[in-house]
């Protein structure tokens, strides 16, 4: 399966901005290749012939035993053969961090046509000539950005095109004096009881809302120096202010209500978001918590769940088990793995990278979404010193909540075999760790690199 190739843009005046708990990087937009794109001639691949062995013996058990890793688990899988090369723990049940989001991801994979957008729409309601509707439908990339100015998410919807589209089409003569903002597309609670309220003020997560624009950061414009990722508590009601500002002149003074939209009312226009295959990059690459209870929702509505945090691990075990996943001991209180609650076995995550390693049950996409080790995503900064040699070798989604880090993935051994793996390094029984356990786990899965197909504990 080919590597996604993944352009990151920064604006060279922005400040860095604190990473998340759950290893949400640079907030630097993700482009990824067009869903409708079919200029480029698709290239001939040679078909790849698995190395046969015998493999000598290389054993992992230095690299494994390292005390910056806590108390380790870890599942090693050769993707070629099936064979289990390494069990540490792998049916034990540990906390995840942002490891989580590819089972979020493989459910809406397998759920969500690649080319599935969310829609915001503006109705109009016959009897009420003043009256529109702004109704959300799950697009939390739409922009109030303008101009040259740009955000994390490539090439969003925009306000302003919106508010454009209403003006060439309002032909009555009345002003638009109220604004119904609907945000029904979602339902249940918009923010985790699992979560910490510093999660949302830190600009970890948004409220979860069917109407919001750019993930709700209280200032997304990176081409700004005062960029804040700061997430407030109201982003329905922020979206409808940024709207009347951009119907400049034609809503001012127009009241905002929060309501669902009427049975009568009738669409005036629309905007559509990037296709669902674009959100799946860029919250993969730089693991986007927003972006991925997103996700998560529209995969459940389509799957028929309500759009609601319940639903995720219901609409995960649904599409999971059938294709051959073990989800025995998972618990998602959300989709993007944010919750401390939240808990998989190491053997579940290396099944579904092994899926995605021989492209079962149209998972291999994911594997263009996996960060690489020292390109792309969170995984760009990493695998350095000795690591280096592993490096576009080893992909892999990583982790990091309050005790615990965690990368799962597939590598390109040496020796040609293609290894499914899933570590997790945790505070437990006396076991801590720290920041050194993310260089700690870099190097196993370098070791996994030099071992491939002979790799033993």
């Amino acid at each position: 399966m080919a590597t996604l190739s993944l352009a990151l843009f920064a604006s060279p005046a922005l400040a860095a901005p604190t990473p998340s708990p759950s290893e949400t990087t640079s907030p630097s937009p993700v482009a990824s290749p067009s869903a409708t794109s079919s200029a480029t001639p698709t290239p001939t691949v040679t078909p790849r012939v698995p190395p046969t062995g015998p493999f000598p013996a290389c054993s992992a058990a230095k690299a494994l035993a390292s005390k910056s890793l806590g108390k380790l688990y870890a599942y090693v899988i050769n993707a070629d053969t099936g064979k289990v090369l390494v069990n540490l723990r792998g049916s034990e049940t540990t906390p995840s961090a942002s490891v989580l989001k590819v089972l979020t991801a493989s459910a809406a994979i397998i759920t969500l046509p690649p080319t599935y957008k969310a829609v915001t729409k503006v109705l109009t309601v016959p009897g009420q000539p003043g009256t529109i509707v702004l109704q959300g439908g799950g697009d939390h990339t739409l922009s109030r950005m303008t101009g040259d100015s740009y955000t994390t998410y490539y090439k969003p919807a925009r306000l302003e095109s919106l508010a454009a589209q209403v003006f060439a089409k309002w032909n009555s003569p009345t002003p638009i004096t109220k604004i119904i903002l609907d945000a029904s597309f979602f339902s249940g609670p918009t923010y985790n009881p699992a979560w910490k309220a510093s999660d949302r003020t830190n600009g970890y997560i948004s409220n979860i809302t069917g109407l919001q624009v750019d993930s709700d950061r209280a200032n997304p414009d990176l081409t700004s120096t005062s960029y804040s990722g700061y997430r407030s508590t109201a982003p329905v009601l922020a979206t409808g202010k940024y709207f009347r500002a951009a119907l400049d002149g034609l809503a001012d003074g127009a009241t905002l209500i929060e309501a669902k939209t009427p049975a009568n009312a009738v669409e005036l226009t629309k905007v559509y978001s990037q296709p669902i295959a674009t959100w799946l990059a860029h919250a993969i690459a730089v693991s986007d918590n927003t972006e991925t209870e997103y996700i998560g929702r529209h995969a459940a509505k389509a799957a028929g769940l309500p759009a609601s945090f319940d639903s995720i691990q219901k609409l995960v075990k649904a599409t999971l088990e059938p294709v051959g996943i073990d989800t025995t001991g998972l618990v998602m209180k959300d989709g993007s793995g944010l919750a401390q609650t939240d808990r998989v076995t190491a053997k579940m995550i290396a099944e579904l990278m092994n899926k995605v390693a021989n492209n079962q049950s149209g998972l291999g996409s994911l594997e263009g979404y996996l960060p690489v080790a020292g390109q792309t995503g969170t995984l760009a900064g990493r695998f350095n010193g000795p690591n280096a040699m592993a490096k576009r070798f080893v992909k892999g989604k990583s982790g990091y909540i309050p005790g615990l880090y965690s990368l799962a993935g597939i590598i390109d051994a040496k020796d040609g075999s293609r290894l499914a793996y899933a570590l997790f390094a945790r505070s437990a029984d006396g076991n801590r760790v720290g920041y050194a356990a993310r260089p700690a786990l870099d190097t196993v899965a370098t070791r996994f690199y030099q071992c491939g197909g002979g790799l033993t504990r």
